[in-house]
């Protein structure tokens, strides 16, 4: 995607003199969030600089969007696709101060900056701090997974978090299966989305285990255990990053990514170009139909001159109030003079008679 153009349909995309001006290494692009509506949140370091954007990436289309409080160190970001036509959507962003409150320590916690930006306001809004346990931290390299309404972490002391669509813990953090601790490879895991709920799957004694979230019981369901010989046929080192659908699990090595067939156990390898390692997976699904992003941008614009229409509004009914109260004092105030000094020649006059 770096320098692409987009079409004429939509003009807000990254432009190419920028990048092809950057020096060698200044210039970074990075997934931070994605959606199975196939709409990416990216994140541009240029330099000492960052810039948010949203796109799609087989349209080929961008588009920029307000910054967050930037100075402060990123730690999660979770994309929610609310509507697909006219597109509306979230974002959850936690950050990091890098001082900690005295008084969240005194009771021995920690906390994250929570922001929520929505793309019919078109900015970002801060929301109260999410307060955590001291040390707890997230699993670096393991991308929110929304499902059942919800957005899900996994942390890195095998526990997982539930938020809501404005970035507000759902319910009490809950653990991982924990028939898979006792699991050899346990450590190679993942959250995933499996049938419009959360998933989980890792490496079992059996190959590949599945498990399911109940949100109802909160409690983890075994779905299913294949065996993964063959894959390993090929490399050593097959770690499971996704579920594809239900019949379909993702499979990632260090160089080279597995489209592993559950019911009978077959696969495609797919090699990475200018990859030296695959740490991160972002699932998502795409059509090919053009996203109109321009409609975002003209419904904020909109908002924009509204308010500023309504102030200009407000000043103008403001400023003829005044001149009106103004000239109405200027008019009354010779009349005022005129009756106090005949009601005075009267009061004089009459206590004189």
């Amino acid at each position: 995607m770096d320098g692409c153009s987009g079409d004429t349909k939509t003009p807000f995309h990254l432009p190419i003199n920028d990048i092809t001006a950057m020096p060698c290494g200044d210039f970074d692009m990075k997934i931070v969030a994605s959606t199975k509506q196939g709409i990416l949140c990216c994140v541009r370091r240029i330099g000492s600089r960052y810039r948010y954007y949203i796109c799609k990436p087989s349209t080929k289309q961008w588009i920029k969007l307000p910054n967050p409080r930037v100075r402060f160190e990123t730690v999660k970001v979770a994309l929610i696709v609310l509507k697909s036509n006219p597109l509306h959507f979230k974002i959850i962003r936690l950050s990091s101060p890098k001082t900690s409150y005295h008084h969240y320590r005194v009771l021995g916690k920690d906390y994250y900056r929570r922001e929520v930006f929505d793309s019919e306001h078109w900015k970002w809004k801060q929301e109260k701090d999410l307060l955590v346990p001291e040390l707890l931290c997230f699993d670096m390299f393991a991308p929110a997974v929304n499902a059942s309404g919800l957005v899900y972490f996994k942390l890195r002391d095998d526990l997982v978090m539930a938020l809501d669509y404005n970035g507000e813990e759902a319910f009490p953090r809950f653990s991982l299966p924990n028939q898979a601790f006792d699991y050899e490879d346990y450590r190679y895991n993942q959250l995933v989305e499996y049938n419009g709920k959360l998933g989980f799957t890792c490496l079992s004694p059996r190959g590949i285990g599945l498990w399911v979230f109940e949100n109802e019981n909160h409690v983890w369901e075994l779905k299913k255990e294949v065996g993964i010989e063959s894959i390993k046929e090929v490399t050593n080192f097959p770690t499971p990053s996704g579920i594809y659908n239900a019949d379909i699990a993702l499979m990632k090595d260090y160089y080279k990514v597995y489209f592993y067939k559950l019911q009978d156990k077959s696969f495609n390898e797919v090699k990475l170009n200018k990859c030296r390692d695959v740490q991160e997976v972002f699932p998502f699904r795409s059509d090919l139909e053009p996203v109109d992003l321009s409609m975002l941008r003209t419904n904020n614009t909109f908002s924009l001159n509204k308010l500023l229409y309504r102030f200009f509004f407000i000043f103008l009914i403001t400023n003829f109030l005044l001149d009106s109260y103004l000239l109405a004092i200027a008019f009354l105030s010779p009349l005022y003079v005129k009756s106090s000094i005949f009601f005075g020649l009267q009061t004089n006059s009459m206590q004189k008679s």
